[in-house]
């Protein structure tokens, strides 16, 4: 054996080794590999849905919110307008229409200034409506963001929540989930995960990931009312037997302003997690509650139990009581906020707090540019370090300064993470988010996940829950297990026919075609690609394809043969000559992929992939594994080598 095919024969072997090693979890499991066997190898091949079934959920979108969050966009706009101008009034966002703005001025000869501003400004946005009668509709512009308009924001809020859903689910480490659209409505399908790993998937999804900063409205300051709403509400609520039979509590908050000394009161209702019995309309409407087949032993015809937040139990109440007494409903420029409060001593159990906050989103995750992990050395805890954009440490800064004293909510998916007070203007363009729990293992986990959810961007509205099973494989066992016996067939077929027909050169073209599927399936395993059925389809063509370029070179030795060539010569020519017309076919059918995966989606997709791969594999094996291979057939020594083909 000459130097350069013994090294050529060496890195083959290491070739071979390393696609074996990459195969071995695919094939004995990720716990049964060794403990040596370095990270890069404990990737798995995944199968598709097709072949072993997974999680179907379809999930409903607050398309609503999108556009709900843009007229709370132009309100900011809208104020910066008001004091641009030195004009006095207020801007508020109606519940009431979807989209609405209202512009609520001091002097009503002001109005015509502001509404040919909002129509220059605004016009392909936005269109005028009747303002509400009384006392102040002389003096107001009202209008909202227009049908057309709202259309779209639905449509560009449907395609990024898809997108959205597709990288938070890569991060989680499934690689070929199906995401589509269907109506207003986004169908998720991820081919077999175990439960935990559906509840972790799950958890990623329907994190909104709304980052938001709100200033509370505190009840009174050095003892003067700024605010009489919660104070009246607190005193309703004490007395209410309705709370009292909700085990709906009342309290006082109280904390001082370390520079100036001021003293900041606020009134808030709490709440304990609890377990309820509910009908099952109502238990399908809460959405914490597993269903339940109505065939299944446990069902129960008047309902079942669940886990009911605090949270939900005071959202409840405080909707039915300003429903029933129009006094204790909340304004268009407030909203509530609540937070779980988890007390240090261990024996006070958690609870739900509610905060009156002022409505207006001062600062969203839109200026949020970085986000890490890092833990903090007073708490021992992990935290989530969120950095701002330019404009978005500026208006953190702005924000502060304005509020010095008083207590800034930073919600996350419509829960209050935390409201610190402010001490001092912030100029630093960071904040902090705090991981709540005991589980410090748990806690790296959600602040590591909060950090991917934060990267791959927030939904732009709401995910909900509509129905929600696990499948078996769409094929069917049957299906599945034709395909598996087609697959071996083929083989068997193959194989009995080249060597028939080459002998012993056959039999090199059978070891070239294992190592072709070694190799694909290894580099499937690495690149994390899933095997669906039109995967295994591209893998049985493969074989065809790699054994018609062993066909091609075969041929043409034996052309050279009947012209007399020495065998030698005649191995070269036939791989020579015969290279030309491989590459061209593999070329013609490698464009055909690449189309395929470029236009199609799902198993058209799978079935592009599966080939490129084969493609590229088939080059390599039928070419330089089967010239390898003939060297050292034909050479070894020999001065009159034989060749049987």
């Amino acid at each position: 054996m000459d130097r350069k095919n013994k090294w050529r024969t060496y890195w083959l072997l290491v070739l071979v080794g390393l696609s074996v090693l990459t195969l071995l979890p695919s094939v004995v499991g990720r716990n049964q590999t060794p403990n040596w066997l370095p990270d890069m190898f404990n990737k798995r091949v995944q199968l598709g849905l097709d072949l072993q079934g997974g999680l179907h959920i379809v999930y409903s979108i607050n398309l609503d919110k999108a556009v709900d969050d843009k007229s709370s966009e132009i309100k900011r706009d809208m104020e910066g307008l008001l004091e641009e101008l030195n004009i006095a009034g207020r801007v508020t966002t109606p519940t009431e229409p979807v989209g609405a703005v209202s512009v609520v001025l001091d002097d009503a000869k002001d109005v015509d200034q502001i509404k040919n501003r909002v129509q220059r400004d605004y016009d392909e946005i936005i269109s005028m409506r009747d303002c509400p009668d009384g006392a102040e509709q002389a003096k107001s512009v009202c209008f909202r963001v227009s049908s057309d308009y709202a259309e779209g924001i639905k449509e560009s809020a449907l395609t990024q929540a898809i997108e959205t859903v597709r990288e938070r689910i890569a991060e989680a480490g499934n690689s070929d989930p199906s995401v589509v659209a269907k109506g207003d409505q986004i169908i998720v399908e991820l081919p077999g995960v175990d439960d935990e790993e559906i509840s972790r998937v799950k958890d990623l999804i329907e994190r909104t990931a709304k980052l938001e900063f709100k200033i509370v409205d505190e009840a009174e300051k050095n003892d003067v009312v700024r605010n009489p709403f919660m104070k009246r509400l607190y005193g309703f609520a004490k007395s209410d037997p309705k709370a009292k039979e909700l085990e709906i509590t009342t309290d006082i908050d109280q904390w001082v302003h370390n520079d100036s000394g001021a003293n900041y009161l606020d009134y808030f209702l709490r709440a304990e997690d609890r377990q309820e019995k509910l009908t099952h309309a109502a238990a399908d409407a809460l959405g914490a509650c597993q269903r339940i087949k109505t065939d299944d032993p446990d069902y129960d015809p008047t309902g079942r139990t669940c886990n009911v937040t605090g949270r939900h139990v005071l959202i409840q109440y405080l909707k039915e009581l300003g429903e029933n007494d129009p006094s204790l409903a909340v304004d268009d420029d407030h909203t509530y906020g609540y937070e779980l409060v988890r007390p240090q001593d261990a024996k006070v159990e958690p609870y739900w707090r509610s905060y009156f906050l002022y409505r207006a989103v001062e600062l969203a995750g839109s200026a949020v540019q970085g986000a890490s992990v890092f833990w903090d050395p007073t708490s021992n805890k992990p935290e989530v370090l969120i950095e701002f954009n330019r404009w978005g440490g500026r208006r953190f800064g702005e924000l502060t300064g304005a509020h010095v004293g008083q207590k800034m909510a930073i919600i996350l998916d419509d829960k209050i993470n935390s409201a610190p007070t402010i001490q001092a203007r912030i100029a630093g363009g960071s904040s902090t988010i705090s991981m709540g729990g005991s589980n410090a293992k748990q806690m790296q986990d959600e602040a590591q996940d909060l950090v991917n959810v934060l990267l791959t961007g927030s939904l732009p509205a709401p995910l909900q829950i509509d129905s929600e099973s696990k499948v078996g494989p769409l094929l069917g066992g049957d299906a599945i297990d034709k395909a598996k016996f087609a697959f071996g067939l083929g083989g068997i077929l193959v194989i009995l026919i080249m060597v028939f027909y080459y002998r012993s050169c056959g039999v090199i073209s059978i070891i070239a075609v294992s190592l072709n599927i070694l190799f694909m399936m290894s580099l499937l395993a690495l690149f994390g690609a899933t095997l669906t059925l039109p995967g295994i389809a591209a893998l049985v063509l493969t074989i065809g394809m790699a054994v018609d370029a062993n066909i091609i070179i075969y041929e043409r030795i034996r052309e050279e043969l009947r012209a007399g060539k020495s065998v030698k010569g005649a191995v070269d020519a036939g791989f020579g000559r015969g290279f030309a017309a491989i590459l061209d076919g593999q070329l013609t059918t490698g464009i055909a992929g690449y189309i395929l995966y470029l236009y199609g989606s799902g198993p058209i997709r799978g079935f592009a992939v599966m080939l490129m791969i084969g493609i590229v594999c088939t080059l390599f094996t039928a070419t330089w594994v089967t010239r390898l291979m003939f060297e050292h057939y034909v050479g070894g020594g020999k001065k009159s080598p034989r060749i049987a083909i």
